[in-house]
């Protein structure tokens, strides 16, 4: 078993299909079924299985996916590192993070970073929290800026990001006290809410839901979205209040939405910065991980 057989392998693991791997190897489908065989007759066990036309893992192919990701990253790890010996840290850097967060957390960083290892590329994504953690087990990014809590929480080690309130976005055409003035929940009963869209991992809605039946309501939902600039740009037209974390305040500069603090109860949200546990991250994630916190604390 060498380290060609294990690239071999995890191509068939993550694609459930011999066809679809030996395309993305870039080689013939009997040569790859071929080296799949050998590597099972060399282990005495059966790595996969055949559900129609699609490939499952067996609980043995399951262990070894784990144990070739982590051979197969550390062998990429340790070229990359003796490669930078000479030419300094290069690469590319993939980053997955919510908007609100990634917009105020993210430029300064980046700017800095850049400075410091010009020959780093950058590739961001956006998206909610529960795409953000598909992204990083597809491992599509390295690492991800997602908003608490999260499932499978043994698969990350994470960084905590403090926490900030949650503030309702109100168009100037609301009138609802003092512009600047902190907000009520129960002052919100009897208008149109639009909220967050829930997704697993996300709590926002629910967290939202929960605190006006708590005050004595049930919120008038008008609307759901997954995207933020929508929620704030249906807000700033008048159709709604909506509700989200006060970092979306540098998301829209426009004055004619205003962002009112909420108390009496007063709302929260909590973001962090998380990779998978067992994975051996690059150079460049490694690096901007110590940009974020000089010792990273596991969940």
């Amino acid at each position: 078993m060498d380290v060609r057989q294990l690239r071999y392998f995890l191509a068939i693991a993550e694609e459930e299909q011999i066809t679809r791997a030996a395309q993305r190897l870039h080689m013939a489908q009997p040569p790859l079924s071929h080296q799949l065989k050998l590597l099972e007759q060399e282990l005495g066990v059966q790595l996969v299985e055949r559900l129609g036309r699609k490939l499952k893992l067996t609980e043995a192919g399951r262990t070894l996916q784990r144990r070739a990701e982590q051979i197969v990253g550390l062998m990429e790890a340790t070229v990359s590192e003796i490669v930078e010996h000479e030419s300094g840290i290069r690469g590319t850097l993939s980053i997955g993070t919510v908007a609100t967060t990634g917009s105020t957390l993210l430029p300064e960083r980046i700017r800095a970073f850049h400075q410091r290892y010009p020959m780093v590329h950058f590739q961001l994504w956006e998206g909610n929290t529960h795409q953000i953690t598909q992204l990083l087990e597809r491992r599509t990014i390295e690492v991800g800026i997602v908003r608490l809590p999260i499932d499978d929480t043994k698969l990350y080690d994470m960084i905590r990001l403090p926490t900030e309130p949650l503030v309702a976005a109100v168009s100037h055409n609301w009138n609802q006290g003092e512009s600047d003035s902190p907000i009520r929940l129960s002052d919100l009963a009897d208008l149109p809410l639009m909220l967050l869209r829930r997704q697993q991992g996300t709590s926002i809605y629910e967290q939202t839901v929960e605190a006006c039946q708590l005050a004595g309501f049930e919120p008038r939902v008008l609307c759901e979205s997954a995207d933020i600039m929508t929620l704030l740009t249906l807000a700033e037209a008048g159709v709604g209040i909506t509700i989200v974390p006060k970092s979306a305040v540098s998301l829209r500069t426009s004055t004619r939405l205003r962002f009112r603090e909420i108390v009496e109860p007063s709302l929260e949200s909590t973001a962090a910065v998380i990779w998978l546990r067992y994975r051996v991250l690059s150079t460049p994630a490694r690096r901007f991980i110590e940009t974020i916190s000089p010792t990273s604390t596991e969940l």
